[in-house]
């Protein structure tokens, strides 16, 4: 079918940059390209994200994830005393296409860069040429361009700082991982997270080692020495947020393995429940709570015992005959 589109019944016009019909249209999300049209009819007023969602109908995630997007691809600049738009001509690397049915941004991108692009990019920014020769320090060996790409995107799409990248690094080599990838699986699981600053990655990391080490301790104190199940490490968390101590784990396990004499988190899950329930924290009240319940349960005891007598008694007194009694003396 043939087409004829009669352009004089048009009104204010805006330009479209060739590159986005000519590589973007099957590559970018149809979403992503909603924003870009409104953001360029819009080329000479200050915008920030809830204007543009408002317009396009998506949410200002959304948004500022579309502008990345076009800032990564170089048809979009930010002023950066204004969140206004400005084209801009720029080469990049292929990008994957988008996966609408994915679950997040970080698992739908995967941004490519050359050789040439890499080494423009470190000439033209200091602080990007210092962070990949540092994360070669940290890590202790030399990373290829595929990893150096890798570190580009953590940088300049999903807008990490040198420094918050450099602490994960860090962090990475401190639970052994030396792998870029790696590195990069973290740092885009954190930006799902909303996690992007450097104090708040410091958080999340002090927070995330304290986790760590309190599963150590916990499986140590079991005795666990292979690697803990998923349900087993979702039990110690959750014990963790009730604000127990390995101490307490440890009574509870001992109780555990006194009655049914096996490990069982789910036993020791019930006990720790119980005494969450009762605001037991320590080991003396666990001590005054056993002490109750041995006396509650003496008590039950003995009158269980009285109780059977009495009825013996009553029984005795209903046969005695004191006639045959005399006669028997």
């Amino acid at each position: 079918m043939k087409y004829y589109f009669n352009c004089d019944k048009w009104g204010s016009c805006f330009s479209v940059p060739a590159s986005v019909a000519q590589k973007h249209l099957k590559l970018c999300d149809p979403v992503y390209l909603k924003v870009l049209i409104f953001a360029l009819s819009q080329n000479d007023h200050e915008l920030d994200s809830s204007l543009i969602a408002d317009a396009c109908g998506v949410s200002e995630k959304i948004v500022d994830d579309a502008v990345k997007y076009w800032q990564t691809n170089g048809v979009l600049i930010s002023d950066r005393n204004s969140a206004q738009p400005v084209v801009r001509n720029q080469q990049v690397g292929a990008v994957k296409a988008f996966d609408p049915t994915g679950s997040s941004v970080s698992k739908k991108l995967a941004i490519r860069y050359t050789n040439a692009e890499i080494l423009e990019k470190t000439r033209s920014d200091k602080q990007l040429s210092q962070l990949l020769n540092e994360i070669q320090s940290v890590f202790g060996k030399t990373i290829n361009s595929t990893e150096q790409g890798e570190l580009i995107a953590l940088y300049e799409y999903y807008g990490f700082d040198a420094a918050s990248i450099l602490l994960t690094a860090q962090y990475c080599v401190s639970l052994d991982k030396t792998r870029v990838a790696y590195l990069a699986t973290v740092m885009k699981s954190w930006y799902e997270q909303e996690i992007l600053t450097y104090q708040q990655i410091e958080r999340e990391i002090i927070r995330v080692s304290a986790v760590k080490k309190y599963e150590s301790r916990c499986l140590s104190a079991f005795g666990i020495t292979s690697k803990p199940t998923p349900t087993q490490l979702e039990y110690i968390r959750a014990w963790k947020d009730m604000g127990f101590t390995i101490e307490m784990l440890e009574i509870a396990y001992n109780k555990c393995m006194d009655n049914i004499n096996k490990l069982n988190f789910k036993y020791i899950n019930t006990i720790l429940t119980d005494w969450a329930s009762n605001s037991i924290t320590t080991p003396t009240q666990v001590n005054a709570e056993d002490s109750k319940f041995k006396g509650r349960k003496k008590a039950a005891s003995t009158a269980e015992k009285t109780s059977y007598d009495l009825d013996e008694f009553e029984r005795f007194a209903k046969d005695f005959d004191l006639s045959r009694a005399k006669k028997n003396n």
